[in-house]
């Protein structure tokens, strides 16, 4: 539904606005197709969309794209397990991926899993499930009490500093045409506007990360480094948006990269040669590590660094 705030503009130039993974002239094409209605009626890109406007897309059910599926269990005990994910497999069923995503694979070898943590598609490493619903909670309520320790591996662009810490807040990125971007805002920012953030309904959140450097080098003609990243809280995109707001995007990070067009070029299929600009396949980032204390055990999991890790 059209938002008031949003009436008044093009067909396309609203999809493009709202729905930030095609660009404008993608969704031109997709309405030139007579696959988007308002109120029903099929109409053309320049139709200028009103307040109240239901506007609806008929996409078509196609094939699932591909996925890795080369997972393995990592560790087990009678309570819950712990699975080593790939790169380039989503956790659970979302957008495109229906079946080809980690739980329901799981699901086809043996009982249902309960799925705790949530890894990125293009994330690889530890992902922890119950084997019954009340484990499962008990487990993710470690995650939400911050009782877990986590550690993961990234490789990014730049001579990374030999630690530090971040503190500040996760938020929207005013300065992106990709509505689903964040960006981190130092707390120690004299720019910060803190009444902003107090009144943000959710958009804003705390977030706190460590950072240290073990290695760099160079990789297509450009610094890299390898850095261990230790996350305190647990927010959506924390690490890739901390990095990239701190100057150090991650190697293969469509989102979080150097510039937007590669991520829309990207969603639209446009640019096969993804490597060439961004060092990788997929975003260089790898949870590493858990641990916490359970029934009076400290637990620790680990995962080895990926093989598809270029460097």
């Amino acid at each position: 539904m059209v938002k008031k705030e949003e009436a008044g503009v093009r067909l396309d130039q609203f999809l493009a606005s709202r729905f930030t993974y095609y660009s404008r002239s993608g969704w031109k094409k997709i309405i030139d197709q007579n696959k988007i209605s308002v109120d029903q009626k099929i109409e053309k890109a320049s139709c200028l969309v009103k307040e109240g406007d239901i506007v609806e897309y008929y996409s078509e059910i196609s094939e699932e794209p591909p996925v890795r599926s080369d997972f393995i269990l990592i560790y087990e005990n009678p309570e819950f397990f712990a699975i080593d994910k790939p790169g380039d497999l989503p956790v659970h069923a979302s957008g495109r991926y229906r079946k080809n995503n980690l739980v329901d694979l799981l699901a086809t070898i043996s009982d249902r899993p309960y799925l705790v943590n949530r890894l990125d598609r293009e994330t690889s490493g530890i992902v922890l499930f119950g084997k019954n619903p009340k484990i499962s909670s008990e487990l993710s309520d470690y995650f939400a009490n911050r009782k877990v320790k986590k550690i993961y591996l990234a490789l990014v662009w730049g001579e990374f500093p030999i630690s530090f810490r971040s503190y500040g807040f996760i938020g929207p990125d005013p300065s992106s045409s990709v509505r689903k971007k964040r960006k981190f805002y130092s707390a120690s920012d004299p720019n910060l506007e803190m009444e902003k953030v107090g009144r943000s309904n959710g958009e804003w959140e705390t977030c706190e990360t460590k950072f240290r450097r073990i290695k760099t080098g160079i990789h297509q003609g450009k610094i890299y480094s390898k850095v261990l990243c230790l996350p305190k809280t647990g927010r959506l995109h924390q690490i890739r948006a901390t990095l990239y707001s701190s100057g150090y995007p991650l190697l293969g990070d469509k989102l979080y990269g150097v510039d937007d067009r590669i991520f829309l070029e990207f969603i639209e299929g446009k640019n096969p040669d993804l490597f060439e600009s961004l060092g990788m396949e997929r975003q260089a980032l790898h949870s590493l590590g858990l641990s916490f204390s359970h029934k009076g055990n400290r637990i620790r999991i680990r995962s080895n660094p990926p093989s598809d890790f270029p460097i």
